[in-house]
């Protein structure tokens, strides 16, 4: 048999399902953000700096060869690599604590995880899972009180 939610957690899986939903949007966003700048760079050999010798925000070519002077300012380019291995990591966590919540097999925290390292399926996934978790809430909570109204 396999294990269900308790209803006193129920509380805390709404509350799970809303910061995963959040991560979700923001995890996606940050990896289109991040296959949109492997393109720019190793497609047309170009990094975003900005507030450097370039001006406030500017595309300066990229060379991997080093001949090339290095540019001056912040690389937004790895900033949107760093910050996306670092959300992903918050969203691990949200997809780890919906799914411990909800007491799902492995291979669904597989599935959510997987929204997080192919561009637009975070937006796919989250509205599957949180269609599954609030039809699943709904459920349950009819039946409780179906069992609390015949009890009396």
């Amino acid at each position: 048999m396999a294990l269900a939610p308790k209803p006193q957690d129920f509380p805390k899986i709404r509350g799970a399902l809303k910061f995963y939903q959040v991560f979700a949007y923001v995890t996606g966003i940050m990896l289109l953000l991040l296959v949109t700048e492997m393109i720019v760079k190793y497609g047309f050999r170009y990094e975003l700096y900005a507030f450097g010798d370039h001006g406030v925000l500017a595309f300066v070519p990229w060379d991997p060869s080093g001949t090339l002077p290095v540019a001056t300012g912040i690389n937004l380019s790895t900033g949107i690599l760093i910050a996306h291995g670092w959300l992903y990591v918050v969203y691990l966590f949200s997809d780890f604590r919906l799914w411990s919540l909800m007491r799902w097999n492995f291979a669904k925290f597989v599935q959510i995880a997987l929204g997080g390292v192919i561009p637009f399926l975070s937006f796919f996934v989250e509205a599957i899972i949180t269609k599954q978790v609030r039809t699943y809430l709904a459920g349950r909570e009819a039946e409780e009180a179906n069992l609390v109204e015949a009890s009396h």
